[in-house]
């Protein structure tokens, strides 16, 4: 899509002949080279015994992981559990790049949970790694040598030196806005961030570059140096400032058009903004035709193609107005993308650009930088700047908080499907054409009709939607009633916390509710639920529960009666506190439209187990849904003794507590006899769910069993009394 725009706009200026042909088949032949690497043979498989080298690799807790270069020259993604304290300190201690000689096993990606959560098959792809090696043995460890290794050494020295010398309070910021390090960053930070629609000022981009090129540009002169020779040794520095600030997308592509500008006027020629774009595009296309799937690559070349492109709007612009100029067109250009990757756009953004940007140019970014300088001196000259700049900071930052509490800044219009994407691109394309001649307010109705098309479609649906959400070894389900009279949400499954060493403790570990169920709402165009049900407060349940009420605005909350005093419920409590809370069990019921709601179990308000779950039965166009919770032998018994002839020939089962051998008794089977069951339990589990007494009972019966640990997640749709199953995984 990017080389499409490019391409359009370049045959618009009216851009050399030579130019276009030299665009189009360096474009052709990245693609055939991608297709080709994409068609190649498949992972590695089997046992590997030899050295890895590192060009950077990472340590998170007891997990050592990175991409690698085995002897034979092919790229391998590995990692490594790292046994003991002393051994991570001996890691540590090797810096960032190294040479392992290893033993390991080569294994499978796990396949993704849904289609829009991570794809580890897709990552490994995009780095052109053929291999994901497991190393189960770590024989010995050497630093790595050369450039790229001291680079990497040195900016490893960097991360640790502002750790060690700057306030805590501006460690995580000074980390990411001069050497592109956001591990510091915690989830409350980032969601912050894309509120307000600011991630982009504290990722390394064209802003910084054009700061650290002025600034080193400005001392070389003031040294007496000659324009041409600093124009030299910018375009040595540059590059290694690109691979020091961790080497991302933007500042490849920002340092990129830097050289290629200042090369051409060392040769008195003359490149022009459009030239340096393409001709960055396309060296980058011609290295790694891969980077076309990188989120950061599509941003920034993005963004800068909506800049180039508005240069015409800001002629006789004054500084203030040329900032709000590039900030609006930069977020308008760049909306398709940001769907497709990430579901939502902040409404926000264009007002709080306006301010931070011109607040992050003038003041943040260059006191880094002084900040970064002072901090080697001896003399405490540092402490008084940081005396002087952490209020400021701290007061802006607070700032920054209360602007991301306000209600109704993000647009979810959900992921566009590839037709959906190529409208957008081509209303972005038409906007600028038509803007360039002459801008009017009323060319914005060419952006924002197809996003507004994109959010009403849903509400114009007139089917019910059921979905299973592949959360591992917990539970989730989806409901989305027609027409969206409502969602409802049962459970947000959660990860088993087990008793863990200080060093095993990993600086960001993995958050179901944020990383799975979250982005399956916000693709599907949800930003809110109507009814959260948590059917009991077990952690594979309800653990990811504080992530959903942190991203999503929730109306009520329906928990099980007596579990309001459990642990985990009021650990939960803060984040839940604007929701209405109910307390349901045996009898209540209410009706949407067709489609009838009843909750079957508990039958009193003490809370023992298992047993007193939430169970929900939906009623709609005379097919039916039972949601059992963990439900087990026992309560199965009362709910048939309860409802057993209106349960006979249940349309689908969701199977209680996994397909453990303590629910799905014979009994319940055959009075329910589902046409469907659903276990959602995890790959290769350590409970062993479902059990095969289990699968073996509802084979003997005849009974169709689906699972979230094979099919991924598993949506129903049911139109006209009739029901579809769609398995993300088939």
């Amino acid at each position: 899509m990017l080389m499409v725009l490019l391409f359009c706009w370049m045959i618009y200026r009216k851009e050399p002949s030579a130019w276009l042909v030299a665009v189009f088949m360096v474009s052709l032949i990245s693609f055939i080279i991608m297709d080709a690497r994409l068609a190649e043979a498949p992972l590695l498989t089997g046992s590997f015994h030899g050295a890895l080298i590192f060009d950077e690799m990472a340590l998170d807790g007891d997990r050592l992981s990175g991409f690698a270069t085995a002897s034979s020259g092919r790229a391998i993604y590995a990692s490594y559990r790292i046994r003991s304290i002393e051994e991570q300190q001996r890691l540590q201690e090797l810096g960032p790049s190294a040479t392992l000689q290893v033993v390991g096993t080569f294994t499978e990606p796990r396949p993704p949970a849904h289609r829009y959560a991570f794809d580890m098959a897709g990552y490994l792809q995009r780095h052109n790694a053929t291999g994901m090696l497991e190393i189960e043995t770590l024989d010995s460890a050497t630093p790595g040598t050369g450039l790229r290794a001291h680079l990497a050494r040195q900016r490893s020295e960097l991360i640790e030196h502002i750790e060690s010398s700057f306030p805590e309070s501006l460690t995580t910021e000074a980390q990411a806005l001069l050497l592109g390090d956001r591990s510091g960053m915690d989830a409350e930070q980032a969601r912050i961030q894309r509120t307000l629609g600011i991630t982009h000022l504290f990722a390394i981009s064209g802003l910084h570059v054009g700061i650290v090129s002025g600034m080193i540009y400005f001392v070389l002169l003031r040294l007496r140096i000659r324009k041409e020779s600093a124009t030299v040794l910018l375009l040595i520095v540059l590059p290694l400032y690109a691979v020091m600030a961790g080497a991302a997308p933007s500042v490849l592509r920002a340092c990129a058009m830097v050289v290629f500008v200042l090369a051409a006027r060392l040769f008195g020629l003359h490149v022009s903004a459009i030239q340096a774009l393409s001709a960055s595009f396309i060296l980058f296309l011609w290295i790694d035709p891969g980077l076309l799937q990188d989120i950061g690559f599509q941003l920034s070349y993005g963004a800068s193609f909506g800049i180039i492109a508005s240069l015409k709007l800001m002629e006789g612009a004054s500084f203030i107005k040329s900032g709000l100029i590039v900030t609006a067109v930069s977020q308008l250009c760049l909306y398709p993308l940001l769907l497709f990757h990430f579901f939502e756009i902040s409404l926000s953004s264009f007002l709080v650009n306006a301010i931070y940007v011109p607040l992050f140019t003038l003041v943040i970014l260059p006191a880094n930088f002084i900040l970064l300088a002072v901090s080697f001196l001896p003399l405490g000259v540092d402490a008084i700047l940081f005396a002087m700049y952490e209020p400021l900071r701290s007061w802006i930052e607070g700032l920054t908080a209360s602007l991301a509490g306000l209600p109704r800044q993000v647009w979810t219009p959900g992921r566009p499907s590839a037709g959906w994407l190529w409208l957008m691109a081509v209303s972005v394309l038409l906007f600028f054409v038509q803007a360039e001649k002459r801008f009017r307010l009323k060319f914005l109705l060419i952006l924002l009709v197809p996003p507004l098309l994109l959010t009403v479609k849903p509400y114009l649906d007139p089917r019910l939607h059921v979905s299973f959400i592949d959360v591992g070894q917990g539970d989730s389900a989806l409901i989305e009633l027609p027409y969206r009279k409502a969602l409802y949400l049962i459970d947000a499954g959660g990860v088993l916390r087990f008793d863990r060493e200080p060093f095993q403790e990993k600086s960001r570990p993995f958050e179901v509710g944020r990383q799975t169920v979250v982005p399956y709402l916000k693709a599907r165009g949800i930003s809110s639920i109507d009814l959260f049900i948590l059917s009991h407060p077990d952690a594979d349940h309800a653990e990811g529960a504080d992530e959903v009420f942190e991203e999503l605005a929730v109306e009520r909350l329906h928990i099980t009666p007596g579990s309001e005093a459990n642990a985990l419920m009021t650990a939960l409590a803060p984040s839940a506190r604007e929701a209405r809370v109910e307390l349901p069990k045996n009898g209540a019921g209410w009706r949407v439209g067709e489609t009838q709601f009843s909750y079957l179990s508990p039958v009193d308000d003490l809370y023992e187990g298992n047993d007193d779950s939430l169970v929900l039965l939906m009623e709609h166009q005379g097919q039916r849904f039972l949601f059992t919770g963990d439900l087990e032998s026992e309560g199965e018994s009362g709910v048939v003794e309860r409802y057993g002839e209106q349960l006979a020939d249940m349309t689908v089962l969701k199977v209680g507590h996994h397909g453990s051998k303590t629910s799905s008794s014979q009994a319940f089977l055959e009075a329910l006899r589902p046409q469907i069951s659903v276990v959602s339990a995890g790959i290769d589990n350590r409970y062993g769910h479902p059990s095969p007494e289990v699968t073996a009972r509802f084979g003997e019966l005849g009974l169709r069993l689906l699972s979230t640990a094979e099919n991924g997640t598993i949506r129903m749709t049911i139109e006209d009394g009739r029901m579809t199953v769609d398995t993300s995984r088939k």
